[in-house]
Formats: C-alpha cells, sequence, structure tokens
C-alpha cells in the first residue's frame, strides 16, 4: 500500500499525547486491558532538542541532505546521554521519518522498533507516545507487505487509547489508521465501521460540532462516495459543511472548498441545478469575503465554469474565468442568468472525488504522521 507521509511531532515530556495519524487501515479491536500506569519521562537534554528542531524544519522543507545532518548528530548526541528517555525516543522518530522521506521503509522499521522500545521503558506500554510508536511502525509494516504484523500493532494502540475515555481523540485517529489498512486489504466494510467508530469517538472527545467530526464526516463521506454509495455519502457531506460554515463563517477557505465538493457531488450525480446552486454560493461567498482565499475561489470559479460550457453556457464560464485572473475588488462579479438549454457538446460530469479529498484535507491542516 501507498502510505502518505505525516511527518511526526516532536515529543517532550511524559505528558506529551502524539495523536497524527499514518495512512493505513486497521480493523475493530477486539479486546480490551486497563493501561498500565505510564512512568514519568526523563526530560530531554536541550543540545538534542535544537538539532531536532532543525533537522525537523530541513525535513519538512524537503531539504534531506541537511535533515541527514542535523538529525543523525541529534540522534547520536541523545545516545551518548546514556539514558532511555523522551529525547532518544523523539529523535530515533525523527530518523525514521526521514528514512520514509528517502523512500527506505526497511530502514525507517530500524528506527521505528528502537523508539518503540524507548518508549515502552520512559512512557509506559500503554501511554499515547507509545500508541502513536505502534502506529508508525504499523505504517512501515504494511508498506512492506507486512499487513498481519501492522494489523496487531494497530489493534493494540485501538485497544490502549479506547479504555481511557480522556483518549477519545486519540482513540479516533488510530481507527482512522486501521480502517485505512483495511481498505487497502479490500476489506471494504470493516473499513467502514472503523471510520465509523473513529467519528463517534471524535464527537465524544470534541462535540458533535466540532472541525474534528466535520474533518471525519469528509473522509467517511469520500469513502462512501468513492464507493458508490451516494445516498450515505451526501448526509455526510452536508453535515460537514454545516459545521465548517458554523465554526469558520462562510468565506472560510475550508467552507468554500466544502461547498465545491458538494457541487462536485451533485454534478457527478446529474443534478445540474443543485450543483449550480453550490457553485454559487461558494463564488458569491468568497467575493463577499473579499477574496481573501484565493485558492478556494478560484478552484470553485474553474468548477463552475466547467459546469456552464458542459451546459452551453460559454459566455458566462467566459467571464468566469476572466474574473479569476483580475483582482477581485476591481472587478463586478458577472451576471449569470438561469440555465439555458445546452447548444454544445456535452461533457461527463466532473469527478467528486478529488476536490472532495482536498475539503477533508484542508480541514486537517497541521495534522503530522
Amino acid at each position: 500500500m501507498h502510505m502518505i507521509l505525516r511527518y511526526r511531532c516532536l515529543i517532550f515530556g511524559a505528558a506529551a499525547a502524539v495523536l497524527g495519524a499514518c495512512s493505513i487501515p486497521f480493523s475493530v479491536a477486539t479486546r480490551r486491558s486497563a493501561p498500565a500506569a505510564p512512568k514519568p519521562a526523563p526530560a530531554p537534554t536541550a543540545a538534542p532538542r535544537i538539532g531536532l528542531e532543525l533537522g525537523d524544519r530541513a525535513l519538512r522543507h524537503g531539504r534531506l541532505s541537511e535533515a541527514e545532518v542535523e538529525l543523525s548528530s541529534a540522534l547520536a548526541r541523545a545516545e551518548n546521554d546514556g539514558r532511555r528517555d523522551a529525547a532518544l525516543a523523539a529523535a530515533l522518530d525523527a530518523m525514521g521519518d526521514l528514512r520514509e522521506a528517502q523512500g527506505d521503509a526497511a530502514g525507517a522499521e530500524i528506527y521505528d522498533r528502537r523508539a518503540l522500545a524507548v518508549w515502552e521503558e520512559c512512557a509506559g506500554p500503554d501511554a499515547p507516545e507509545t500508541g502513536a510508536a505502534r502506529a508508525y511502525l504499523a505504517g512501515v509494516c504494511a508498506a512492506q507487505g507486512r499487513s498481519a504484523e501492522a494489523e496487531a500493532l494497530l489493534l493494540r494502540a485501538v485497544t490502549s487509547a479506547q479504555a481511557d475515555p480522556a483518549r477519545a481523540e486519540e482513540a479516533a485517529a488510530r481507527l482512522d489508521d486501521l480502517g485505512g489498512l483495511e481498505r487497502s486489504l479490500g476489506r471494504l466494510d470493516a473499513a467502514e465501521a472503523d471510520y465509523r467508530r473513529a467519528l463517534a469517538f471524535a464527537e465524544t472527545a470534541d462535540g458533535a460540532e466540532s472541525l474534528s467530526v466535520a474533518r471525519r464526516l469528509d473522509a467517511l463521506a469520500l469513502f462512501e462516495h468513492s464507493r458508490g454509495l451516494y445516498d450515505a455519502a451526501e448526509p455526510m457531506y452536508r453535515r460537514a459543511l454545516e459545521i465548517k460554515e458554523k465554526r469558520l463563517g462562510p468565506g472560510d477557505g475550508r467552507v468554500l472548498a466544502a461547498l465545491d465538493a458538494l457541487a462536485l457531488f451533485e454534478e457527478a450525480r446529474g443534478r445540474d441545478a443543485e450543483a449550480e446552486a453550490l457553485y454559487r454560493r461558494a463564488v458569491d461567498a468568497g467575493r463577499r469575503a473579499d477574496g481573501t482565499d484565493a485558492d478556494g475561489l478560484k478552484s470553485a470559479r474553474a468548477d463552475y465554469a466547467h459546469l456552464l460550457r458542459r451546459l452551453g453556457r460559454g459566455t458566462e464560464a467566459d467571464a468566469l474565468d476572466a474574473r479569476s485572473v483580475r483582482p477581485a475588488q476591481t472587478q463586478p462579479e458577472p451576471s449569470l442568468s438561469a440555465p439555458t438549454p445546452s447548444t454544445g457538446t456535452v461533457t461527463a460530469p466532473a469527478s467528486a472525488t478529488s476536490t472532495a479529498a482536498a475539503a477533508a484535507q484542508g480541514s486537517n491542516q497541521g495534522s503530522k504522521r
């Protein structure tokens, strides 16, 4: 399976909880165990932390050679300290990230296994940091075709997280991982069950109208859409949009992306009038926000123009295209007439899945592996 790399957080201190999700799916946990009391993780030394920060910054910007120098040096200093603590585990995690960015899953596995062992010792076998380490290791195992091992690691991480109500968001993240693995293995019903459980945990952790819930609704809607289950997908698309509008305001880029995704979904179903109404909402909202989200507004205009051309309304489409390349504050919004019969060649409806995926991803900006 192809795993989407998400850089890990640099973790320092016993209370830090790593909640970033790998892009891998797993099945429903079948067992529970009471988590052991986590041991205090010794505070890291300053020198490895500075090196990790520099290396992480280089890694995020794709400067892999620079990251290699900084992260290798940080790991060497942590090892020379002689303590199996959070500083050492974080340095090992970071080297695993680097190897994965370099396309070396086997190399990443070496560091991830060492990091897991250190986290088990310094934070405890059921600590959030340890669960995240299991998820990282599961990712590289899955990337090497060892799905059974990946599943076992994720099930353990899910079991640890769901045993503590205070870790509901972590449980949701691990269930997202598990659902991704199940999906990659073609076990779609199991994947759906995991995604729905993740949604339920997110509702418990953050409330039914949180952005975390909206993000998972987007993902679940896209999953159902990809299976052709349109009736199941639509209410989730709409609920996610409603949450984002309430929490972010109508002109926010994530709202524009959600409107665009829902419009593409309606267009794919052959409901052109509903799609046009949604496109117009996105364009109008972006205009009223003075074009502050240029990318979201540009995408909505482009998709709307595609629909207009498909309906034979090329003049209106040209007006939208012209609008997208001029300053928003100096150009009036073009007059958009009621739909007219198509006079041109009808092309296939645009697929909603790519923009919907962008909408789901956009609401999770800043998450790390």
